[in-house]
């Protein structure tokens, strides 16, 4: 989905020094956005990667510890090596009309 808040799944990347570690998809039903940032903090999730968020989810996965990344699109192997290598801020991975992260992430 273009959007986390209705998206109905995730790809959950388990990521350990530097190198993927296993990958699973998790199943999202009707969840609020509480349930959803539970969801994500009972999974031991750090980096949430999407393309549109509202405020108010980005600031409560936040507020949880979550750092959110959004605006990016593109091939999930490509983004995934992006952001490995701490280059999700190209052109390439920007959705039309978002401004890249003032950080190199």
């Amino acid at each position: 989905a273009p959007v986390f808040d209705s998206c109905t799944k995730a790809l959950l990347i388990g990521i350990k020094h530097g190198r993927e570690i296993e990958r699973s998809e998790l199943v999202f039903k009707n969840f609020s956005f509480a349930e959803r940032v539970v969801i994500v903090q009972r999974l031991c999730v750090t980096d949430l990667i999407c393309g549109g968020i509202s405020q108010s989810l980005h600031t409560m996965l936040e507020n949880a510890g979550i750092h959110v990344t959004p605006g990016i699109a593109g091939p999930v192997e490509e983004v995934l090596a992006a952001f490995m290598n701490h280059r999700l801020n190209q052109p390439q991975f920007q959705m039309p009309g978002h401004r890249a992260p003032e950080r190199n992430i």
